[in-house]
């Protein structure tokens, strides 16, 4: 297979091979989650299709904050990527005060890669029916629901607080170092429930592991069109999507940016990856990089909204 040429800046403009040596792909949580698995699937894809090797290197901790610094701090040659949840770029702009990477500032964006939604997950020993049951358990007992996250922070977590602002409950939040490990703490009983996203959840749910509550995105999924919405159980305005999005360093040549956001939206079409994010509860969410530029603003100013009402804080 033929690798991508693109012009070098320099007095004689030289033509120069990408990549000319393994991409990295950061993902910035544990192996075993939603950003990890899709990661895992792109870089595949993006391999073969560019020539050349691309691998994942999980680089987890404060909620995903330390993968993505670390990329932020690479040189900017588009061999060092980071895919990411809308978290990362958007509310953690407004969650952390002292955050070590600015989102537009340090990062180009490359596309958009998938969507999904989160879904309320509990054990199936659990006295937890529906949405409506969790409300009226929280109303009881504030504060007496456990629910884990992948951190504070994440979109699992910011997820759950948008449903306590909008139903006027109080749920105790326990984060974990990433979802998988938030996931197993669930499972073992350590906690009552989980805004987990559908790529984690499905399969679990689909080998009886894990019960659906309610799915956050407004319309149901196609894969498991007997689960409610939460809007559907008395919460109208309630949504909270779950999407990925490719970066580079700033400074990335427009010419390495062109051929990655090509490269992204060709393995998108393809069918095989179509299916297998499909049995992750996504689908293909292609956005070049001007679009993906303008959704992170955008949902920027609105988190900040959401996080201002909960009162959320991190150090």
């Amino acid at each position: 297979m033929s690798l991508v040429l693109y012009a070098a800046a320099g007095p004689f403009g030289a033509w120069a091979v990408y990549p000319d040596k393994p991409i990295r792909l950061i993902v910035p949580f544990t192996a075993g989650g939603a950003t990890d698995v899709a990661g895992r699937l792109l870089a595949d894809e993006l391999g073969k299709k560019l020539g050349g090797s691309v691998f994942v290197e999980n680089r987890e901790g404060a909620a995903g904050v330390i993968g993505v610094q670390a990329v932020a701090r690479s040189p900017a040659d588009g061999n060092t990527l980071v895919i990411a949840g809308n978290s990362l770029f958007t509310s953690h702009k407004t969650l952390y005060p002292n955050l070590p990477y600015d989102p537009l500032k340090d990062f180009e964006p490359v596309a958009r890669i998938s969507a999904g939604s989160h879904i309320i997950v509990v054990k199936p020993t659990s006295p937890l029916r529906d949405v409506k049951d969790l409300i009226k358990a929280a109303m009881v007992k504030p504060g007496g629901i456990t629910y884990g996250s992948g951190g504070k922070g994440t979109s699992v977590h910011l997820a759950a607080e948008l449903f306590q602002v909008q139903s006027n409950v109080k749920l105790m939040h326990v984060p974990y170092r990433g979802t998988s490990l938030a996931v197993n703490g669930l499972l073992a009983g350590d906690t009552d429930l989980m805004f987990d996203t559908t790529a984690s959840a499905f399969p679990r749910i689909k080998s009886g592991q894990l019960r659906p509550l309610g799915i956050t995105s407004v319309a149901r999924s196609p894969d498991l069109p007997n689960v409610p919405s939460v809007a559907e159980q008395g919460m109208p305005k309630y949504e909270a999507l779950f999407w990925l999005g490719l970066y580079a360093p700033k400074g990335t040549s427009p010419d390495i940016l062109r051929t990655l956001e090509l490269a992204v939206r060709d393995v998108l079409a393809l069918d095989n990856v179509k299916s297998k994010l499909a049995d992750l509860g996504m689908t293909p969410y292609f956005a070049d990089r001007t679009e993906l530029a303008r959704q992170v603003a955008r949902e920027t100013v609105e988190w900040a909204d959401v996080i201002k009402k909960s009162g959320v804080v991190m150090e």
